[in-house]
Formats: structure tokens, sequence, C-alpha cells
């Protein structure tokens, strides 16, 4: 019995998907039905006022919608076959005047309207010696671009020979050499600002020059070794220095310097070079810098100390509050005679519930420059992270719980009132299902250290990219 029972539900189920989808088609074809009669009226309207290129617009829109309505495809190849004569006779005439440039466009416009029709299943005649009469202008047309980009590449006018090349292209990709000429246009005078980078010692702001050229041309020249070249060179070597814990909270230290880490390594900038604070002789590279170590120093060491760490464990707050449970009882009507329901309003008590919890953490951090102790950079950082609940709890029906106030709870006074509005009853829904679980230490720390070594690590990398 459970079987059939399943299967039958299983069923009907389905017959109502069915009868649901049904409806939907049914509607989109009347819907869709009546957009293509509204086409196709205002497309006979327009050609009959002679406007055959908007007239075939609509009846355009009346075949796009409807594939079958055979007076709006009787429409569009009328009008469509007048627009697209009078755009091959603009060809025409640009081709006997030998405008070429005009000419050429004049054809592609006919060509697009024409592909654009004969999507829609419409064809209309596009008489082959057109095509004849195109190939010939455009192959005078390209032939003077050609020559005039040349002139222009030749003279090093980059950005002028860019554009002409470009066109070129995009009529014929494959004209004669035109496309390695438009990559010489487009990336000659950016190699150029690359070169002027390197000779001025800018090597890092000259890698990223030369990694655009990379990405769009390939190996462009020396591109590839010149880019490896600032690589080498602007590559800056940093030390973190064991960071100082003057805090009073053991353990911080550790997890800062974890976190800082990660922090300017997950930048992914190539030219930041992590190394241990200590050689390999065992011995930091603080102190390196004044004994016979022969270990290499790094480029810059990252100071770091932790001055202040306050923790607030806070105090969850319970407040008493006043309101009503709503109810439907039914009463009888002694003028009427028959029953009536009315709203009454109890007196009870709910709780709401305040908490917040801090930590406050400052930490001090100057990079120096790690063979003259040069100050690069130095500032503070003061961070707190803070989590606050306020919340409300009722064990009975709270779904018919309403805000309010009231003096006594046996007792009417003057001072009672019933807050049963909508947004009073929302806010107190609001706070019924907030969250009542406040975030702990470990939370709240970690998000403290994160938040110090994410505005440490971007110091680091925002003085590498500057500098």
């Amino acid at each position: 019995m459970i079987y059939i029972w399943d299967n039958f539900k299983t069923k009907h189920d389905m017959k109502k998907i069915f009868t649901i989808t049904a409806i939907i088609l049914s509607l989109a074809l009347v819907f869709g039905g009546c957009a293509t009669k509204r086409y196709t009226k205002k497309g006979l309207k327009l050609e009959a006022l002679g406007q055959y290129s908007d007239a075939a617009d609509m009846f355009y829109q009346a075949v796009v919608i409807k594939k079958t309505n055979l007076e709006a495809l009787a429409g569009l190849k009328r009008s469509g076959q007048m627009t697209l004569s009078k755009k091959l006779s603009e060809f025409n005439q640009a081709y006997n005047n030998q405008n070429n440039k005009e000419a050429v466009y004049y054809y592609q416009d006919a060509k697009a309207y024409y592909n654009k029709i004969t999507s829609v299943g419409v064809e209309l005649n596009f008489p082959s010696f057109y095509d004849e009469y195109y190939n010939e202008v455009k192959d005078i047309y390209l032939e003077d671009k050609y020559y005039e980009g040349t002139n222009l590449l030749d003279a090093e006018k980059f950005t002028e020979a860019e554009t002409i090349f470009r066109e070129i292209v995009k009529l014929q990709e494959n004209y004669k050499d035109a496309k390695e000429k438009l990559i010489t246009a487009t990336n000659e005078p950016k190699y150029r600002d690359g070169l002027r980078m390197m000779e001025n010692e800018q090597y890092r702001k000259a890698y990223y020059v030369f990694d655009g050229i990379i990405k769009t041309a390939g190996a462009y020249k020396s591109s590839y070794d010149l880019q490896k070249e600032c690589l080498t060179n602007g590559t800056i070597t940093i030390s973190i220095s064991k960071i100082k814990n003057s805090s009073g909270t053991s353990g911080l230290e550790s997890i800062l310097e974890s976190k800082i880490i990660s922090g300017i390594q997950s930048s992914g900038n190539p030219f930041i070079k992590l190394i241990d604070s200590q050689s390999q002789s065992g011995k930091t590279f603080e102190s390196a810098t004044q004994s016979s170590s022969k270990s290499i120093l790094p480029n810059a060491i990252l100071y770091c100390e932790i001055t202040k760490f306050v923790y607030n464990k806070g105090e969850n707050k319970e407040i008493e509050k006043h309101g009503y449970l709503r109810k439907k009882v039914k009463v009888l009507n002694r003028e009427t005679g028959e029953s009536e329901t009315k709203t009454e309003y109890d007196k009870v008590i709910y709780k709401e519930y305040k908490m917040n919890r801090t930590i406050d953490m400052t930490v001090t951090y100057k990079l120096v420059n790690g063979r003259t102790n040069e100050i690069y950079k130095t500032s503070s950082k003061t961070l707190q992270t803070r989590d606050d609940l306020y919340y409300a709890k009722y064990s009975g029906d709270v779904n018919n719980l309403v805000p309010g106030y009231w003096k006594d709870i046996k007792t009417t006074s003057p001072e009672d009132y019933i807050n049963d509005n909508p947004n009073s009853l929302k806010e107190l829904n609001n706070l019924l299902r907030a969250r009542s679980q406040i975030k702990d230490y470990n939370t709240l720390s970690g998000e403290a250290t994160d938040g110090v070594a994410q505005d440490v690590s971007k110091a680091v990398i925002d003085y590498v990219n500057a500098n």
C-alpha cells in the first residue's frame, strides 16, 4: 500500500508540474503573439510611409519573436530588400567616384545587414558582382593605407601607425606583414620606455613594462632577457627580525611573524625575497654587521614590537523587559448574538541581553637599510577588534510576544502601553532571532593579529612598489 501511495503521489506531482509548465508556455505564446502582431502592424505603417529601414526593423523584431509570422516575413523581404538596395547603391556610388574608404565601409555595412536578415530565414538579393567590386576597391585601399602606415612607422610616429595597421588587420588579418608592423607600432614605444627606466635604475617599473609587452607580443626583441635582468636588479631581500613582545601576553610574537610573512608572500610581488633572520653561521643579520661573517646582508630589515595587547572579556548584562502576550479569544456580541474574535494582551516578562568583548592591540614597526641602518619607513598601528551582542529570550510563545511597557503585572496603570505595530514587532523579532554566542578570545585575537599583520605587510609591499 505504501508503494502504491508513493507512486500515486509522484504521478500527482508530475501532473501538477506539467500543468504549470503548460500554463507558462501558454502565457508566453499569448504575450509573444501580441508582441509579434504589434511589431508587424508598426512595420506596415512605416512601410506605407516609405520608411523602409525602420519598417524592416519592426518586421525583423516580429520574425525574431515568431518565425512563422508570414505577414512579417513578407514585409521583411520587401522592406529589407529596399534597405539593402539603398546600401548597395551608396557603395556603388562611392566605388564609381573612387572614394575607396567610403566604398569599403559602405560594402561592409551592406554585407552585415544582408547577413542579419538572412539569419532569420529571409533571403535577399545580393548580386555577386558587388563582391568583385569590393575586393577590387579593398585591395587599393589597403595598399594605400599600408604605404601610409609604413611611412609613419619609419618616422617613428607609432601612435598614428598603430591606428592604421590596426584598421588594416581588422579588414584583412593576413594582409602582408601588417600584423607584425602593428606589433612594432604598439610595443616599440613601451620597449623604449622600459629601456629608459632601466638606465635610471627603475628596474621594478621597467619589469612590468616588459611584462606587458610579453603578454601581448610574446618575445618582442629582448623583452624576456630584459625582464629577467630587471627582476634580478630590482629584487629586495628582506629579513624580519625577531618580534619584540612587551605586551605581557606571551606567544603573540610568533603568530604575528607568521601572518606578516604570509601577507607579504601572498601579494605575489616578484621583487620581494624574504630571508631567514639567522645566517648560516647562526648569527643574526643584525650582529653580522659587527662581525667578520661573510653572510650576505639583506637589503632591508623589518623590526616590530608589540607594545599593547589588552583583552576585555566583557559581562553579559541581563535586562528584564515588560511586554505582552497576544491572544485571540471568542466573545459573544450581546447586540447581534453572534460570536466574535477579539485580541487580548496578557502581561509577561521577557529578557534582553547586552554584551561586548574587545581586544586592543598596538604594534610599532620600522623598515631599515640592512647595510647602513637608514630608516626607510616607521609607523605604529593601533587596532581594536570587538564583538557586540544584543538579543532577547522568551520561554513562551515568541510568535505572539508584543513589546511595550507595564508598571504592575496585576493592576492597570496610565503608564502602560502596547507596541503592537509592524516596526516594533520587527525589532523585537530581530532580537529574538539574534545570535546569543559572543566571539571567543581566540577569534578576536586572530582578528587583531590579522589586522596588524595586514597593515605591516602592506607597508612593506608599498615601500617596495614605490622605490
